[in-house]
């Protein structure tokens, strides 16, 4: 992902990502087929940044383009699910199982999985055919862009970090506080990855000490979502064999004592503490 430059201003940079971003996800879709898991992340991105600046720009206006970024992700993640499913159901079960049941059960998913997963989607084929789905998504990008490519924030202050930063690093420590449900585990995983985004774009100021604390996100975020995946996995299994799922309800740190840890000293600081440090930063690169 690109960074702010340093004679750029904030707002006119964000921007400039956000757009980026976006084509970015519709390159995905158009030019190179098989690559919908990685427009999923380049949306994402665009909402980070939405994010960044949300506290600067119309409520409508932001309201108006995070609905078009929720549909966005909601189709595509829908379109990926099913081969991602599928990928870590034949890494489980290389043999079928010895347990009837659950063998019968592992076979449905298999083929459920394989009929509706599509790894090479893209919006056309060689063959000339059309599909309509990613059509639709590559039109709600284009609208997306649109927006995005006007949003008011030239005269956003260059003196001070993008004001969204405190409310993400705020929402994500609440979060990552609080006990947390496998079921609810997505709605972490997706704050901690914008979290990482904004990070990233403002990683100019203190290259050596933003980096080492995105390591750490980045570290939580792959446990987190390796025990989110083998979650879905077991609830479909269950659904399958027509048993009552099981309690979801776990403590974060009894899901992953590493992933955890790693967070844990990711968000060590308290919100003013960590504005506080950042403010200095981008000061000093402001002015140098």
């Amino acid at each position: 992902m690109s960074s702010l430059r340093q004679d750029e201003p904030v707002g006119i940079g964000l921007r400039r990502i956000a757009c980026a971003s976006i084509e970015q996800a519709i390159r995905c879709l158009t030019r190179q087929p098989g690559q919908v898991g990685d427009a999923v992340g380049k949306v994402r991105a665009a909402e980070a940044m939405l994010d960044l600046l949300e506290p600067d720009l119309p409520r409508a206006i932001a309201r108006r383009d995070r609905a078009i970024m929720v549909r966005l992700t909601q189709g595509l993640e829908q379109m990926t699910q099913p081969e991602r499913l599928l990928a870590l159901l034949d890494s489980r079960h290389k043999k079928s199982p010895s347990d009837a049941e659950l063998a019968s059960a592992v076979k449905s998913l298999r083929k459920q999985w394989s009929g509706q997963s599509t790894p090479g989607l893209a919006l056309s084929s060689k063959a000339g055919n059309f599909n309509p789905a990613i059509y639709r998504l590559v039109a709600d990008m284009a609208e997306l862009r649109g927006h995005a490519g006007t949003w008011p924030v030239d005269e956003l202050p260059n003196d001070v970090p993008p004001r969204g930063l405190r409310r993400t690093y705020t929402r994500a420590r609440k979060l990552a506080g609080q006990p947390t449900t496998a079921g609810s585990l997505d709605e972490l995983l997706v704050c901690l990855d914008k979290l990482s985004d904004q990070l990233s774009v403002l990683s100019k100021p203190a290259p050596p000490i933003i980096k080492a604390q995105r390591k750490l996100i980045t570290r939580a975020i792959e446990g987190f979502e390796q025990l989110y995946h083998e979650d879905q996995l077991n609830h479909a299994i269950q659904k399958q064999l027509g048993s009552r799922a099981s309690s979801r309800a776990k403590d974060i740190n009894a899901l992953s004592e590493e992933a955890a840890s790693n967070l844990t000293q990711a968000l060590a600081e308290t919100p003013t503490a960590f504005i506080n440090r950042i403010s200095v930063y981008w000061s000093v690169w402001k002015r140098s």
